[in-house]
């Protein structure tokens, strides 16, 4: 059995957001997702960062990662650092 950490961050851009979700599996980290999307879900019908980075790692972990043989184990708790930093999302992932 095998566990990794999967991390996704939410960077702005001039046309919208990237999305970016690594997978950590302390040998080696992988980039599994960077893509543009050009605005973020909706949660109760406002915008949400936190709500779409982790929709996005959460889908990426239920499909690309999925057909790899990883699932999620548990959302890991973000730190409070109280310094601005992007929306991330952290799950332990076993495969």
């Amino acid at each position: 059995m095998r566990f990794a950490q999967v991390t996704g961050a939410l960077h702005t851009t001039e046309t919208g957001y990237r999305i970016e979700v690594t997978l950590d599996t302390r040998t080696s980290l992988r980039v599994v997702r960077n893509e543009h999307i050009p605005a973020l879900m909706l949660l109760d019908g406002k915008e949400d960062a936190d709500w779409t980075v982790d929709q996005l790692t959460q889908e990426t972990i239920g499909t690309t990662l999925a057909e790899e043989g990883w699932e999620a184990v548990a959302h890991q708790p973000c730190d409070e650092s109280g310094a601005w930093s992007p929306p991330v999302s952290t799950y332990l992932v076993r495969g």
